[in-house]
């Protein structure tokens, strides 16, 4: 699937390379049809770049795990279906329409003999106006699922829990402004199809939509995946989001522009300005260098291979030999161009559009240059193929099943075995796949894992998701000694946040002449906005969460600062004389003496 844009972006920037090259003599025509086939293409781009900027805000609400997806608004799974089988109907009605003019060669000349004048059935079915006008309205349904999909997407990351980031705000932005004119111009040919409103409709005015959908393929698509991958870095200084927003407005204001005051007259085939495919051309390669970057597991042999042989059409395309063979397979969408006098003048209009064309420049160098210093984690987007293979025990780390929190209420302390069997009764499993991973007594936390049949562990739901379901109703003996507002499992994204934003604090105190240890101490760490959240604004519960944490920060550096051997957790004895029962994920247990140290280093 992340291919698809990468080889969209080829596409595209392949075919405005040999209309940059033959724009002394053709141009692509200019009608509503192509206007709808080719936008079902441009929605398609813009519908992935949404679902890639809802899909991190989830991982970056809740983490990375088998379950993340919860917190995606009902109707994003069939937002997706919908997504997928307008592009299905796309291609299918594409493909029609290419194989009919293939193999009906004859539909271009003169009848020479008493048989060409005598069409089989066959033929007439492919030169049919009523199949034509069927695959006509696939594309136009196409396009009018795929608007319909930007709007849902719109409408969800909007209503998805956490905070709403510039980037975000700047593709809904760019992704409406986009899809309007599109949605426009399909509706009317959907109306066109109804044979009784066709003479009515011939002189009804379109030239504003239509010019708005053009400006606004132009640059839409490109620069809605890059403000999608923005994102990844997790951050964005102000300055940073000041582009973002000047250049969706300036955006959203050339397609207004455009609509307002046409470019050209009519469906004139007229090549783009310099500027233009400058502009396009840049925006495609930055866009797919920051795909690229944020899937690093895009980075194959395949990749090379294809970006080589991209490279050599564009070299053949120099060749007018080689041209002439691409136009004939174009024709007859790549025509004789019109007269320059089809231009029409608006300086307001142009002034706008070179404004549109520096910023989105300016967006996606700030936005390369972001990603570039902050590189995504290998692997944040997908979850590895052999995460349950692992025999290290770190896989343990990374599995939600095996970081479930209980946290009891005051004075109903059962011991560890009396909470295990509580949560296995809830859950409906025998309480001897419950183990142990740490023992809060302190913070009146139990964090423990699932060690049953791999069969039971892989089904759905989760043993996880059930825990949080107990969690919400908590019924028998669950009930009397279970703190249901406490979170049920450790979010390990939550925890490296919380980690990183007291690791910032202590080196802004250092700045300042101030002694690390101490402001640490006095002050409490500040946390993320998302933990508050999460965990609830009792102060209690924020020291009881980050206690697990230090325990998965302590545990994953034991693997990470010392790869010749496990360092594992023994029983110990805070200044409070109160007990902290630590496991390690092998099960047994020694003394960690630099563990706070260590686990500080990871941030």
């Amino acid at each position: 699937v992340i291919m698809q844009p990468l080889a969209y972006f080829a596409v595209r920037s392949l075919l405005g390379w040999l209309q940059w090259m033959e724009r002394a003599e053709h141009a692509f025509i200019s009608n509503p049809l192509l206007l709808v086939a080719t936008g079902a293409a441009h929605c398609w781009a813009v519908v992935y770049a949404l679902f890639i900027a809802i899909h991190t805000r989830a991982m970056r609400y809740d983490g990375y795990h088998e379950g993340y997806t919860e917190h995606l608004p009902f109707w994003v799974a069939w937002t997706e279906t919908l997504a997928v089988g307008s592009m299905g109907v796309w291609w299918a009605a594409g493909f029609s329409t290419a194989a009919i003019r293939i193999i009906d060669e004859d539909n271009r000349g003169l009848p020479t003999d008493a048989g060409d004048v005598q069409v089989n059935k066959f033929f007439q079915l492919l030169r049919s106006q009523r199949l034509h006008d069927a695959l006509a309205l696939a594309h136009t349904l196409s396009c009018i699922g795929l608007f319909a999909s930007i709007i849902l997407l719109c409408f969800a990351m909007g209503l998805m829990k956490g905070g709403v980031t510039a980037c975000e705000l700047c593709l809904c932005f760019v992704a409406i402004g986009f899809a309007i004119p599109h949605a426009v111009v399909a509706c009317r040919r959907l109306e066109l199809t109804n044979p009784k409103k066709a003479e009515d409709a011939v002189t009804a005015p379109s030239e504003a939509a239509e010019a708005a959908a053009q400006e606004a393929a132009s640059l839409g698509p490109q620069l809605c995946v890059i403000l999608a991958l923005a994102d990844s870095p997790g951050h964005a200084y102000l300055w940073q989001n000041f582009v973002y927003f000047v250049s969706a407005i300036a955006f959203v204001a050339a397609i207004a522009a455009c609509g307002r005051s046409p470019p050209k007259v009519g469906h004139a085939a007229l090549p783009p300005e310099t500027g233009e495919f400058l502009t396009c051309l840049l925006l495609d390669l930055a866009a797919s260098l920051a795909l690229v970057v944020c899937f690093p597991h895009l980075n194959t042999w395949h990749l090379w291979a294809l970006t080589a042989l991209l490279l050599a059409l564009f070299v053949a395309v120099v060749f007018e030999g080689w041209r002439d063979l691409l136009i004939d397979l174009l024709d007859p969408l790549f025509v004789v161009r019109s007269d320059a006098d089809k231009v029409l003048p608006g300086k307001q209009r142009e002034t706008l559009r070179r404004g549109a064309w520096v910023c989105c420049l300016a967006c996606a160098a700030v936005s390369i240059w972001d990603i570039m210093l902050h590189p995504v984690q290998d692997g944040l987007f997908e979850m590895p193929d052999d995460l349950h293979s692992l025999d290290d025990g770190l896989a343990d780390l990374w599995d939600q099943n095996t970081m479930m929190l209980f946290r009891w209420k005051p004075g109903e302390g059962r011991g560890e075995t009396g909470l295990l069997w509580a949560a296995a009764e809830s859950l409906g499993i025998d309480a001897l796949s419950l183990q142990k991973q740490a023992i809060f007594e302190e913070h009146r936390l139990l964090l423990f894992k699932y060690e049953g049949s791999s069969e039971a562990a892989a089904a759905k739901p989760a043993i996880h998701e059930k825990w949080k379901a107990a969690l919400v109703s908590p019924k028998a003996d669950l009930e009397k000694i279970v703190e249901s507002d406490f979170p049920a499992v450790l979010n390990v994204t939550l925890c490296l946040h919380a980690h990183a934003s007291a690791e910032i604090a202590k080196h802004k105190a250092d700045k300042k002449g101030a002694d690390a240890d101490e402001a640490a101490t006095s002050t409490a760490p500040p946390l993320p906005e998302d933990f508050t959240q999460i965990v609830g604004p009792s102060e209690d519960a924020h020291a009881a969460y980050l206690a697990g944490c230090d325990w998965w920060t302590q545990t994953l550096d034991s693997f990470y600062g010392h790869p010749d051997e496990h360092f594992e957790f023994a029983d110990q004895a805070g200044t409070d004389d109160e007990a902290v029962e630590v496991d390690s994920p092998t099960g047994d247990a020694t003394e960690d003496e630099n563990a706070d140290e260590e686990g500080s280093d990871l941030a």
